[in-house]
């Protein structure tokens, strides 16, 4: 039982850290995110993440009922389709850096962090 109290210890760092402005307990150096990495991991996102992404940059107040409304999809759906977010910052090696989407209780709804609205906004206008 010893052995699992730095594990769970880890587990509760890595789940403040996905609360916006909260950065992950590491061992190394932080970063944050740039228009570069930003670009490094949209790149590899799944093409229903980036359709989610983009509806929720497209308000600055994404309530998780219209974001229903708008993608016509099943909760399941959109909750699979942001797993390719987690599984992308993972292979990129981007440990420490501010989780860029975040669930928010208070209002039932996504945020994401500026420096990624900014960017999908900019790619926008781009396509």
């Amino acid at each position: 039982m010893e052995d699992l109290a730095p594990v769970l210890g880890k587990m509760g760092d890595l789940m403040a850290a996905k609360k916006i402005g909260v950065k992950a307990t590491v061992s190394g150096g932080e970063a944050e995110w740039t228009e570069a990495r930003v670009l490094e991991v949209w790149k590899d996102l799944s093409e229903n993440c980036k359709k989610v992404l983009i509806e929720i940059a497209s308000t600055e107040d994404m309530a998780w009922e219209h974001l229903l409304k708008e993608l016509g999809w099943p909760p399941n759906k959109i909750g699979g389709s942001l797993s390719s977010l987690g599984a992308q910052l993972r292979n990129h090696g981007f440990k420490g850096i501010t989780y860029p989407l975040v669930w928010e209780d208070e209002g039932e709804r996504y945020n994401l962090l500026p420096a990624w609205r900014e960017l999908i906004k900019k790619q926008l206008k781009k396509a």
